[in-house]
């Protein structure tokens, strides 16, 4: 009789267990997919698949001298637009585990001033353009948060390694001379083609948190940028010969990237459940690494700055989120202080998720 009764009320705690499980009701695909960003964790979930293209375009009219004020370019006859592209490709391998891979595009061109030299002999015109162009090199990424469900807080950190898969050596210049007047009178055009790659493997090291009071949700960031070890590059030389055409030759020559920071505080308002305004306050801060020229090694300029960026997150449809961002520098030093618009398209699904 005991052992019946014993039997029976396993039997009936079973029943209750697997009851209980089973009622607990998963989110569906649509709910996850449209999760606002006040309700949102840090990291995709479980089975989730994101896919992002975005466009950064940049004017750059002023700088950031070394003494930290702001300085106009057009007075300095130099002149610079910046295009950026990017892709990237993240997957949630499980609630609390996100990777992710990433790549860019780049091009920006810098014009300078043009000087005239005039001796007893000869005047000679100068343009100076450089041009920066290629693409970055491939990012890997993995992030992880608190294992826990995310309600008003959630804390996450990662890490990620920059593969030098992209070309860091410069491109042959392509120097010409034009308006040639006399023997003694033309103008060179100095042509520069820089490429974007890093040319040695980067660590990259983030922080991220977030806590959310009804529809205000206060976010901060932290990124840190440190080469893995000093590499190696050339330089292109040149030399104008008495028919107007260029010789060229390399030089070799070591370096070591900066160690760079980003820190972001920023502010959320959820206004409806599609429509997330913020204000992010941005620092970055880069320096410590050095460049050499004639044998010896020169410490690169540290570089600061702080910067001011509003943005809104618009969810089109389920699957489909657009993210736009401007930027206004506030203050810096040895730096580009430019105005830039920044927009995202963000594609969300789940691929195994019924």
């Amino acid at each position: 009789m005991k052992k019946q009764t014993l039997l029976t009320v396993l039997l009936a705690a079973v029943y209750v267990v697997a009851n209980a499980q089973t009622s607990v009701i998963r989110p569906d695909k649509y709910t996850l997919l449209t999760m606002p960003y006040n309700q949102r964790q840090l990291t995709l979930y479980k089975g989730q698949v994101q896919a992002n293209a975005g466009y950064k375009f940049s004017v750059m009219a002023r700088q950031f001298s070394s003494a930290g004020d702001l300085e106009v370019l057009r007075n300095m006859g130099i002149a610079s637009v910046y295009h950026y592209y990017f892709a990237e490709m993240k997957y949630g391998v499980a609630p609390f585990l996100e990777v992710g891979a990433m790549t860019n595009f780049m091009k920006r061109g810098v014009r300078s001033q043009t000087v005239t030299y005039v001796s007893a002999d000869e005047t000679v015109k100068v343009n100076n353009l450089t041009e920066e162009k290629g693409m970055g090199d491939l990012l890997l990424t993995a992030t992880l948060r608190l294992p826990v469900e995310f309600r008003i807080a959630d804390i996450s950190a990662g890490a990620g390694l920059l593969i030098p898969s992209a070309k860091h050596e410069p491109e042959k210049p392509t120097h010409t001379v034009s308006n040639v007047l006399s023997e003694s009178s033309y103008t060179v055009n100095y042509q520069y083609h820089n490429t974007i790659g890093n040319g040695v493997p980067v660590y990259l090291f983030s922080a991220n948190a977030k806590i959310t009071l009804s529809g205000f949700t206060l976010a901060t960031s932290f990124l840190m940028k440190d080469p893995v070890r000093e590499g190696e590059n050339f330089r292109w030389n040149q030399n104008l010969t008495a028919n107007r055409t260029f010789d060229y030759s390399t030089s070799t020559y070591k370096f070591l990237p900066d160690r760079s920071f980003e820190i972001g505080t920023a502010l959320h308002f959820q206004a409806t459940g599609w429509l997330n305004a913020f204000m992010n306050l941005g620092y970055m801060n880069s320096g410590g690494g050095w460049t050499e020229y004639w044998g010896k090694r020169y410490r690169n300029p540290d570089r600061w700055m702080i910067s001011l960026e509003p943005g809104l997150e618009i969810q089109v449809s389920p699957a489909v989120t657009i993210y736009q961002k401007a930027g206004f520098p506030l203050s810096g030093k040895n730096t580009y202080a430019p105005f830039y618009m920044y927009i995202t398209a963000s594609f969300n699904t789940f691929a195994f998720y019924r």
